[in-house]
């Protein structure tokens, strides 16, 4: 990937248009707009452009939802919204260093990603620059709490365990085999994204977050062709999901993604054992 003066700019309006949609909905929005370069490429249409300047970069979620997430914890030192709400447009502050924040970080994200490809880093690279840019914004607008201590009571719930367990192995069994039948490793991500939309209406629909499932079932189908393997490494990025969204994000600063986090561990642990 090329990092020029004008990919810098795109990316620093994708990460102004980040913080004006707010970091769930950004990414909501990726995943429809891969689902639709895979239905064009899938009848032949040249996606180049596409590939180069949309879903690896205006869209890229190491862009523009990395983008909201220090925009998010600027705005929370000045403004009636928590570190951690990143699905909630930033456009009521109506502050251009909010958007400046969003653009920085924009733009840092989509280096840290090229950085990522260019050299070959044996892990997710979205989740790689996600990841960074977030711990550098928790470093920056910091927060007394650094662990959430009553996340602890989620290890005594066995029912809860088991439920989520028994859900990743089944959405990682499925992601498996999409990916088998597809090749694409991105099968099931793309949907996991694009059924994100369903938690904006959370009164009336649960829709449980899966994307660090099926990216990471991806990844293991991929590398070894087994699907038991595949629905084995589901189920350890659920838990990295849980055990670090419990003690390590919610109402500890700026937003560290869980599910980032899950499928940066568990990438890089397939692609060292594999």
């Amino acid at each position: 990937m090329i990092v020029s003066l004008e990919t810098l700019l795109m990316a620093a309006g994708a990460g102004v248009l980040g913080t004006l949609t707010g970091g769930m909905e950004a990414f909501i929005i990726y995943g429809f707009v891969v689902i639709a370069q895979t239905i064009l490429a899938s009848c032949g249409h040249d996606m180049t452009f596409f590939e180069q300047y949309l879903s690896n970069l205006v869209f890229l979620p190491a862009v523009m939802f990395s983008a909201a997430v220090p925009a998010t914890a600027y705005a929370a030192r000045k403004y009636d919204i928590k570190e951690w709400e990143i699905d909630r447009s930033l456009a009521f502050t109506h502050d251009p260093m909010v958007l400046l924040v969003g653009a920085i970080t924009g733009m840092v994200g989509y280096s840290l990603f090229a950085l990522a490809v260019n050299y070959h880093f044996p892990m997710d690279t979205g989740a790689f620059s996600v990841i960074c840019v977030a711990v550098v914004a928790r470093l920056l607008f910091r927060r007394e709490q650094t662990i959430n201590k009553h996340a602890s009571r989620v290890l005594n719930d066995g029912g809860r365990w088991l439920w989520e367990c028994v859900m990743a192995a089944v959405v990682a069994g499925l992601t498996a085999v999409f990916v088998k039948k597809t090749g694409i490793v991105t099968a099931g991500f793309m949907f996991s994204a694009a059924l994100l939309v369903l938690q904006l209406f959370p009164k009336t629909v649960f829709f449980p977050t899966t994307h660090q499932i099926t990216m990471v079932a991806g990844y293991a189908m991929i590398a070894t062709g087994n699907i038991f393997i595949a629905m084995i490494f589901g189920v350890i990025a659920q838990i990295i999901f849980i055990l670090f969204g419990g003690f390590l994000n919610m109402g500890c600063g700026a937003h560290i993604d869980p599910p980032a986090v899950a499928i940066g561990i568990c990438s890089l642990a397939i692609n060292l054992i594999f």
